[in-house]
């Protein structure tokens, strides 16, 4: 089956939404850990957790149809901009983690 170039766009485009809406996840729980809401910091994580969740299966979902798919180059470039927008959102969650546990030994 076939995937339409609309479609593997749409899904690029939700991969990036979900992406972003797990760092921005990953940065609240950095700010509620510096003020010493570490209940909140951990509440943050998790929600940023369950984006990144959907961001990976997008992902994956996005690879498995790239790869029998003739897309243009459009589709290439949101492809790479959503594996793009994943990574960092795997990265702001390492962060946030480890930032949590200093403030946690601070306070």
């Amino acid at each position: 089956m076939t995937i339409t170039q609309e479609v593997l766009e749409q899904s690029c485009l939700g991969l990036i939404s979900y992406s972003g809406a797990a760092k921005s996840d990953y940065l609240e729980a950095v700010e509620c850990a510096k003020s010493g809401d570490f209940e909140q910091a951990e509440a943050a994580i998790e929600r940023g957790n369950e984006n990144y969740l959907h961001a990976h299966e997008a992902h994956f979902g996005l690879l498995q149809e790239e790869t029998g798919t003739e897309g243009g180059l459009l589709t290439r470039l949101l492809l790479v901009h959503a594996e793009d927008q994943l990574a960092m959102a795997e990265m702001a969650r390492i962060m946030a983690e480890e930032l949590i546990e200093v403030y946690k030994r601070i306070n």
